[in-house]
């Protein structure tokens, strides 16, 4: 389903259910001739209530009767078709997604004329092309078709209706069914990119070990071989070295530490502006962690809004791709926890080699926060996305300058 929105009377028209719901049934029945004739005949009928004259009741009534005469008997001609999408690489917020439908003539005899569109669409998707017309298809044969949507908002939503209709016998109505074909589609935050970000990078050990030990449970790199040595483990000889020399060698191993960085993302928004600020903001962030993914760094990832949650990703955890889709799917909030959010950061300190924060405002609460992270001893970087905010109390090193760059598409995409 889509994201929350917030109500706004300047919200567009196609947001407000109703319209929504006319704007389907009018152009999932009505093919443009028919359109033009409704139209046509709803000008006539509202002429008609100044005064009857003989030629608008004719226009009026012509209208009506031919609309009347085409969506009866185009049940006549209603196809019976099998529909089945097959979605590609999820898109960006902003971009146009093509994806293929492929469509079976289930019945008895050959359908022509074919419309295959999407129905029930959220306002933030919008078809973009004249849907497409297959002019013939055979019982029991299947033909694939292209069908075009501009996404305009990241979120998760569902594709839910297809139909696939015929205009015959007049060209003016679309019948066929409406089938419940129900997909999930994934619209990705538009990724900015990130350069010039100075971070240190420190190494800590992760208590526990991180699955990319040379065995399980143990949070060990193999570093190299030496001289086998009482108390060494049996299972730990290398016995191609030991075959060579003559003499029993040892595989050595290595703690193996990392450098882990923190994202913490402020979600809190209290505006419909600050909500704009939000969309950058997240498309910021995904700038932000692709460049760190890419660095073969762990990257925890902090959503902190009235909840503050997480999510690791980076060498054998979760990839990108995975964090793509959450923040997909991040709603604001009305306000930042600043309490709750110090105590995660806290405890996950002496495992941190920085923390960044992308932040929507800058209040005591905030500030708080990075100032027990840097009594900690944990590096801090601090880039403030609302126009004209100036944090006084950050050092140089820690207020980031511009390191945006023109928005793109996630250069690693989820598949379905």
């Amino acid at each position: 389903m889509a994201r929350r929105r917030r109500w706004s009377f300047w919200m567009p028209a196609l947001e407000h259910p109703p319209i929504l719901w006319a704007d389907d049934l009018h152009r999932g029945r009505l093919t443009v001739a028919g359109r033009i004739l409704l139209w046509g005949t709803i000008a006539s009928g509202t002429l008609l209530l100044g005064e009857i004259t003989t030629l608008l009741l004719a226009s009026f009534s012509f209208g009506m009767t031919l609309l009347a005469v085409a969506w009866i008997a185009g049940w006549f001609f209603r196809p019976r078709l099998e529909l089945r999408r097959e979605l590609g690489p999820w898109p960006s917020a902003g971009e146009t997604y093509r994806y293929t439908v492929v469509v079976k003539n289930t019945g008895q005899r050959t359908a022509r004329n074919l419309v295959i569109e999407e129905r029930s669409l959220p306002p933030d998707l919008r078809p973009v092309e004249e849907p497409p017309v297959i002019d013939e298809l055979e019982p029991g044969e299947s033909v694939a078709v292209r069908l075009a949507l501009w996404c305009g908002r990241r979120g998760a939503y569902e594709l839910t209706r297809l139909q696939g209709a015929t205009s015959l016998p007049l060209a003016l109505v679309k019948s066929g069914p409406r089938r419940k074909v129900i997909d999930r589609l994934l619209v990705c935050p538009r990724v900015t990119g990130v350069t010039g970000l100075d971070l240190p990078a420190v190494r800590h050990y992760q208590p526990g070990g991180i699955p990319v030990a040379s065995h399980v449970g143990d949070s060990t790199e193999f570093s190299g071989t030496r001289d086998w040595r009482q108390g060494d483990r049996v299972r730990d000889i290398h016995w191609p070295s030991s075959a060579r020399v003559g003499r029993l060698i040892a595989r050595e191993f290595q703690e193996e530490y990392f450098v882990r960085l923190a994202v913490v993302l402020d979600i809190g928004a209290r505006s419909a502006k600050a909500e704009q600020c939000l969309e950058e903001a997240i498309s910021l962030t995904a700038g932000l962690v692709e460049a760190l993914a890419r660095r073969d760094n762990i990257v925890d990832l902090f959503a902190a809004g009235p909840t503050v949650y997480q999510l690791q990703a980076g060498r054998a955890l979760a990839h990108f791709e995975q964090l793509l889709d959450i923040l997909a799917c991040v709603e604001a909030g009305d306000a930042l926890d600043a309490q709750a959010l110090e105590e995660v950061l806290v405890y996950e300190a002496p495992r941190l080699s920085a923390v960044i924060f992308v932040m929507l405002d800058w209040e005591p609460g905030r500030s708080g926060v990075v100032q027990a992270l840097r009594r900690l001893g944990v590096a801090v970087r601090v880039i403030c996305v609302q126009p004209g905010m100036q944090p006084t109390d950050l050092g140089p090193d820690e207020l980031v300058p511009e390191i945006r760059t023109p928005p793109t598409g996630p250069t690693g995409r989820s598949l379905r």
